[in-house]
């Protein structure tokens, strides 16, 4: 896979089947992580970006707060952090990867702490949707 490839997928939780983000990009290379949601003016409720091997984040230069997902090595919920201004940076010692979204996040996320969260690749098709 190319450097330059982004690969989407879907974020359940797991024992209960239920689809949070319906649009994650996997952040994995470098640049990708660099400019994470930097660019963005907004983001769409149903996108995140997951950070794998991430432990800390940064808003700076960021035009909206985000929601933060801290998860743990088994993808459960070890820490949610709210509404993270621009400017800002978060660490999360507990974390192994994290998932950010734009702040205002409707999920009860916080009742789901502990939780597994299953990612689940998307089809070339259906990537092509979202297009």
């Amino acid at each position: 896979m190319a450097a330059e490839t982004l690969e989407f997928g879907r974020f359940y939780v797991h024992s209960y089947n239920l689809c949070l983000w319906k649009r994650v990009k996997v952040m994995r290379y470098f640049p990708q992580r660099l400019m994470g949601m930097l660019k963005l003016r907004g983001c769409n409720r149903q996108t995140a970006y997951w950070f794998p091997c991430c432990r800390s984040i940064h808003t700076w230069g960021m035009s909206f707060a985000i929601d933060v997902v801290a998860l743990d090595r088994q993808q459960k919920i070890v820490g949610v952090y709210r509404n993270i201004q621009p400017g800002q940076f978060l660490r999360c010692p507990e974390a192994y990867s994290i998932v950010e979204c734009e702040a205002g996040c409707q999920l009860p996320l916080e009742i789901w702490f502990g939780e597994q969260l299953r990612f689940e690749l998307m089809t070339e098709t259906e990537e092509e949707l979202y297009e």
